[in-house]
């Protein structure tokens, strides 16, 4: 299927089932902003016990028929159909989602989760100057310099010489990049679609995108490693529903602001389970991506009308 792009398209097409439009929300986007991000750092930790086993794309499976599985059985039970006048969206969010969700996984399996989380954290500056690259807006000298002082951030945790900054630092910076396209598309179709079909169809593209390249190298698991995978699955389905509830009441520049909570958490659950402790260094670099991350997707707002282009 060919996806193609159009920015000339501002408003997304209406749908027959469309869910009745929603007024902003800031405070319940937070919360579940916040909540969110609870389960998230859930979803890596269970990865993260797992790795011992599994391979990081068998999570990406696991991850995904098991989030996918009880979201159909509700939407058959509430009768929410799961076609849409806008499956290119769709496929294309699952797609980037995909990407972001594998390489996210992979690295979560080969360094600390603060470390991890902080430079995924990364994605809401993305989302900023995405959502002001579509809307042909030009952003102001200080932004740059804002951007900047993150990626300096950035380098502070991934420190060239403590050896996590080639690969791992490289995946956690993709997965960073990749979620910032799948917000923005969220958004978009939180305007025409169900949250409950926009989460099954992230699911169901990735366990689809998954197979040919779990099947070739299939090991057995163990139970416990199974389990754990199954609940990484159920897990992440309760996150992917509060993200996007959360975007379907507030800007994504403001909602994906909230999500820079989960670095604190992943700090916290790394120190608790792992022992993982980031140096002085890396913990300065956590705290400027936070605070820098937070004062750009502030500062870059887009009208109160934010639109995204239409993908077919």
């Amino acid at each position: 299927m060919a996806i193609r792009i159009h920015t000339d398209h501002l408003l997304p097409e209406k749908t027959e089932d469309a869910p009745h439009s929603t007024a902003d929300n800031v405070p319940l986007a937070a919360a579940l902003m916040l909540f969110s991000s609870v389960f998230f750092v859930g979803v890596a930790a269970l990865v993260k016990l797992a790795a011992t086993e599994a391979t990081s794309m068998q999570a990406v499976l696991f991850r995904s028929v098991f989030s996918a599985a009880p979201i159909l059985a509700i939407m058959h039970l509430r009768q929410i159909p799961t076609t849409s006048n806008r499956i290119g969206l769709l496929v294309f969010r699952g797609t980037v989602g995909f990407i972001a969700l594998s390489c996210y996984l992979w690295a979560i399996t080969q360094v600390g989760l603060a470390d991890v989380l902080a430079l995924q954290q990364l994605s809401p500056m993305f989302v900023a100057f995405l959502s002001v690259l579509l809307l042909h807006e030009r952003p102001r000298r200080v932004h740059y310099v804002l951007a900047g002082v993150c990626m300096i951030g950035a380098l502070l945790v991934v420190q060239p010489t403590r050896g996590i900054a080639s690969l791992p630092a490289t995946m956690a910076l993709l997965s960073a990049l990749f979620s910032s396209g799948a917000y923005v598309a969220v958004r978009s179709l939180t305007r025409t679609e169900p949250t409950l079909r926009i989460v099954l169809w992230f699911s169901g593209v990735a366990a689809l995108l998954s197979l040919p390249l779990v099947i070739p190298g299939w090991s057995m698991l163990s139970l416990r490693t199974s389990l754990l995978l199954i609940g990484c699955g159920l897990v992440a389905a309760v996150a992917q529903y509060l993200m996007t509830a959360a975007y379907r009441l507030a800007p994504a520049h403001i909602a994906s602001a909230f999500s820079y909570t989960s670095v604190p958490i992943a700090y916290v659950a790394g120190l608790w389970f792992w022992q993982e402790q980031p140096n002085s260094w890396a913990n300065l670099g956590i705290v400027i991506i936070t605070l820098t991350g937070i004062v750009i997707v502030y500062s870059m707002r887009p009208p109160r009308h934010f639109v995204v282009p239409k993908v077919s």
